[in-house]
């Protein structure tokens, strides 16, 4: 059953994963902007943004571009697979119960987070400003409403 899942993870991911072009008009594609709900509803990019283009350039070995996009990409799939194999492997059952390392990880998420923030917003990707949001348009309405 895991193969198999293992299988259909690696399937999408080739499949819908369109790492050439930020705006895709291929049917078969997802593009890149549209896989964050928070950027999407609020305009801002999250602390995760540029955690996916950042395993896409890993899947294509080009860490350096991978690091830019987001720096703490590795992270994630440490405590993925801390979950996944928190009952064969001592390490991952040792990840998966230990707060500390939890608690550390989302700290330094949030510091490199507020780093990121001031240093790229709002020009440099994966850190603009969506002005497509559901929180932009919103306020446009009202600001224009309020003239």
């Amino acid at each position: 059953m895991i193969k198999i899942l293992k299988l259909i993870l690696i399937f999408f991911t080739a499949f819908f994963i369109n790492s050439d072009s930020n705006k895709s008009s291929n049917i078969y594609s997802i593009p890149i902007d549209e896989l964050c709900m928070i950027r999407n509803v609020t305009g801002f990019p999250c602390p995760g943004c540029g955690m996916t283009r950042a395993h896409i350039e890993i899947l294509k070995l080009d860490f350096k571009k991978a690091f830019y996009y987001h720096p703490l990409f590795i992270f994630p799939s440490i405590i993925f697979f801390a979950v996944i194999f928190r009952k064969r492997f001592k390490i991952a059952n040792y990840i998966y119960y230990n707060n500390y390392i939890i608690i550390n990880i989302l700290l330094i998420f949030i510091i490199v987070y507020i780093i990121r923030f001031i240093l790229l917003f709002p020009n440099e990707e994966p850190f603009t400003y969506n002005y497509d949001s559901k929180f932009y348009k919103t306020f446009t309405i009202i600001k224009n409403i309020l003239k």
